[in-house]
Order: structure tokens, then sequence, then C-alpha cells
């Protein structure tokens, strides 16, 4: 019994740690990546998708979500430069992977987030909520602060944060 438990444990800690070497291997395939920014629905050279995003409290970076197949994926990036026409150049600073959303999850951002934390905007705050048609409420799953000093996405605690449905 004691040795089926063992292998039970050390089969759950291998899975556990390859899981985790391939979500951080996929991460460190796009860190770094520069890009020209695009228009809502067009692709990358590296094949991304764009979902649209948003600016943050420092206008130097946004964050912005992809697409490549089933998986979805916030980019926080930092703007390097416009071009004459003021297209921007970005580069992936950090990036969250999501496999297989809900068709009703939703990632709401930016200036156009309808979230508060403690009844407060924060316009550097994700959050990661499931929408109910029925009740035309979200349910909050996720936060993060996109932190732009550091460069890298920070878990929030989803306590205190509500977002709003405004209908369209």
């Amino acid at each position: 019994m004691k040795l089926r438990l063992i292998f039970f444990l050390a089969l759950v800690f291998l899975l556990t740690a390859a899981a985790a070497t391939n979500a951080s291997a996929q991460k460190n395939k796009y860190v770094g990546y520069k890009h020209k920014g695009v228009i809502f629905g067009a692709t990358l050279p590296n094949g991304a998708k764009d979902l649209g995003g948003g600016l943050l409290s420092n206008e130097n970076y946004g964050v912005s979500r992809f697409s490549i197949g089933k998986k979805q994926m916030l980019w926080l990036q930092k703007l390097l430069a416009r071009d004459r026409d003021g297209v921007p150049f970005w580069q992936v600073k950090d990036v969250l992977i999501f496999d297989n959303p809900k068709k009703n999850e939703e990632f709401l951002m930016s200036y156009s987030s309808t979230c508060t934390q403690d009844g407060r905007e924060n316009f550097d705050m994700i959050v990661r909520a499931e929408f109910s048609p029925q009740t035309k409420k979200y349910k909050v799953l996720e936060a993060w602060r996109a932190n732009a000093r550091r460069e890298r996405f920070e878990p929030l605690s989803i306590k205190g944060i509500k977002c709003e449905y405004i209908e369209p």
C-alpha cells in the first residue's frame, strides 16, 4: 500500500513538473518577441491572431490578447517606438497562456474595463471572468496586475474585485 502511494505521489509530481516546464517553454517562446502593431483580427508573422487589448496607466505599456489555435494569451508589451504613421512597435515582456478558455469567459482590462478593486478603478488590472447571459453578471475567476516597472504579470486576490455588465 505504501509503495503504491509513493508511486502515485511521484507520478503526480512528475506530471506537474512536466506541465510547468511546458508552460514555461511556451511562455519563453513569446517573451522578447518584437512586432509591429496590427489591427484587431489581424495575424502577426509568428501566427498569433490579435484579439484586442489596451494601454496601462503607464501608456508606454499595454496588454493585448492573442490566440494561436485554441490557446489564448495575454501579452504584457512595452512600446518601443512608432513609425511615421504612428503605428507602434512592441516588445513582449511577459505572457499568460490559457488552454481552451470557455466560450463565456472574457478578459476585462484597461480603460474599457468595468471592473473595480475595492470600489476603485485600476487600469493595470486584468480580470478573467465568466459572463452569465441569463443574469447578465460576471463571476470573477482570476485577476492580475500588469506591473510595468517589473515588466510582469502579478496575481491579485479576487476579493474586492467586481465587474459590471453594461448593455451595448
